[in-house]
């Protein structure tokens, strides 16, 4: 599958690109020009020669692409999705993005955003497009470096068949499973869920990820 990333140089969405192009499929690095977009993609090629990166514009990504992944910082969400709504529209268009802010106590999720969540501001800007939020909780380090992670992924999204389509793409991130955790109004508990993590990381060391337990019926992990 053709794979649209944007913010592939950033910790997480580097690692999804390398995690899915080892995985085969076929990784779109789009950015806000040709020449970033160029130098994204050599970097990911330098840490999996063996994978398929193709580098482009933003538009031209989102265009190319079956599925989009979006790991840019919060502030870029308003600048960066309007052009991309109708390229996107028909898609899967994941989202991993968090509004987090750092005091002495630790990071801490933004609560005063302008819509229930970052996924709800992007659904919002790319209406068509079918926004799923998933993957948040990775360590980004351990899928870069191509380590097993034995984690779950929480998968919210309004479309059923999206929420569907991305539980199966985590198959290929070796140890994971993903799990429908329902609507897009639980998006802002999977992204505050990464504040959560990064405490836990930093007061006990390691690098943590969820995993849920008790499920019957829930798929198996790899």
């Amino acid at each position: 599958m053709k794979i649209a990333i944007f913010g592939g140089t950033g910790d997480l969405g580097r690692g999804l690109a390398i995690t899915f192009a080892a995985a085969g499929h076929e990784i779109i690095v789009g950015s806000r020009s040709q020449e970033r977009a160029d130098q994204a993609a050599d970097g990911l090629r330098e840490a999996y020669p063996e994978g398929t990166v193709v580098p482009m514009e933003n538009a031209a990504a989102a265009a190319a692409g079956e599925m989009a992944v979006l790991s840019i910082p919060y502030e870029g969400i308003e600048a960066t999705i309007p052009p991309l709504a109708e390229p996107l529209a028909g898609k899967v268009l994941v989202t991993v993005v968090n509004a987090l802010k750092f005091g002495k106590n630790g990071a801490m999720a933004v609560l005063d955003l302008p819509a229930p969540s970052c996924a709800h501001q992007i659904q919002d800007l790319a209406p068509e497009a079918k926004v799923v939020v998933a993957y948040n909780t990775l360590p980004a380090a351990a899928l870069q470096a191509r380590h097993r992670v034995e984690g779950d992924v929480l998968v919210c999204g309004k479309s059923r068949e999206a929420r569907e389509a991305v539980v199966a793409l985590t198959k290929d991130i070796p140890g994971c499973r993903g799990l429908d955790a329902g609507p897009l109004a639980n998006a802002i508990i999977i992204e505050g869920m990464t504040a959560v993590i990064i405490n836990l990381n930093k007061r006990y060391g390691g690098e943590a990820s969820i995993n849920v337990s008790g499920l019957a019926d829930a798929p198996a992990r790899d």
